[in-house]
């Protein structure tokens, strides 16, 4: 083959490889940004719809928990005092875990004093939604922790509607005595001053959760994270307002356990059942969210 005839192959074959223009790499970018942008929501959608499964069978474990302690304990519910404290055998779940608390990031307090714990392996992380990305320092006595940062040690909590005291508490000289009364719901009026079945129902039993029936009473609930503080969730049945407030972390959804055992995944459609920042007492009147609470925290027992 001749140099000549090389050359001219060589140079056609130059000439048929053309590089993109700026504007063809232009057009490729904002395609490649369209689909990006198609597929964000996308990928955010199904994490949320995978935390949200992920904290339903974690409750249905706690309410399978709460169920065999009933059976253990003559159909008593756990203790659930308005004090977060520390006593063993006198909160289900001890310490004040809300922002800035001395529990917050403290999981080693409920894997040795939380009632429920013996009935999950002591496993703490099922009373940490899997939406609740608070991380602080490690508040436990574990000296290889020390310094550590660590989740968020609770985002659930109990009805204050449902639950025990023990006598001493009752009476106002602390803890003493088997936690066998029913407890006082004190938020129950709105004004933190309400006492067992007066007018609304407490539930220190199993057996005594009629009205609602089991399937209708909630027990458990993710409460949302600048909320969260003792080991109950305070809810007012004489005036629409949230005194507490449920999680919306699940995309305006919580999980939520009944007295029968099950959990439910609710969905909130009222955004004042958004906590505000700072937190505050909010008043509600005519959201659906609250009645629905409303309905299924208590009823009237006068």
């Amino acid at each position: 083959m001749s140099f000549l005839r090389r050359h001219r192959i060589s140079h056609r074959g130059r000439v048929s490889q053309r590089a993109f223009t700026l504007i063809e790499l232009l057009v490729v970018i904002a395609v490649l940004a369209l689909l990006l942008l198609m597929l964000i929501p996308t990928q955010a959608g199904s994490r949320t719809k995978s935390q949200g499964i992920r904290c339903l069978d974690n409750m249905r474990q706690i309410m399978n928990a709460m169920m065999l302690y009933t059976r253990d304990n003559h159909d008593f519910f756990p203790p659930n005092p308005d004090d977060g404290n520390t006593v063993t055998g006198h909160n289900w779940c001890p310490g004040v875990a809300g922002p800035g608390q001395n529990a917050e990031f403290n999981s080693d307090l409920i894997a040795s004093r939380c009632l429920l714990m013996p009935y999950v392996n002591t496993n703490v992380s099922l009373l940490r939604c899997t939406a609740d990305l608070r991380i602080g320092n490690y508040q436990g006595t574990d000296p290889t922790k020390f310094g550590t940062k660590v989740p968020a040690a609770r985002s659930i909590s109990m009805n204050f509607a449902v639950g025990t005291i023990c006598p001493g508490f009752n009476s106002g000289t602390g803890h003493s005595g088997r936690p066998t009364l029913s407890c006082n719901g004190p938020w129950l009026n709105n004004a933190h001053s309400h006492l067992r079945n007066t007018p609304w129902r407490t539930y220190g039993r199993l057996s005594e959760v009629v009205i609602p029936g089991p399937a209708n009473l909630w027990v458990m609930t993710e409460e949302a994270p600048a909320s969260i503080n003792d080991g109950g969730f305070s809810f007012g049945m004489n005036v629409p307002e949230w005194i507490d407030f449920p999680s919306t972390l699940h995309g305006m959804s919580c999980v939520v356990g009944f007295a029968d055992g099950h959990a439910d995944l609710h969905k909130w459609v009222d955004r004042r059942t958004v906590p505000p920042t700072p937190i505050a007492r909010v008043s509600v009147s005519g959201s659906g969210d609250w009645m629905w609470m409303r309905d299924r925290t208590s009823a009237r027992a006068q």
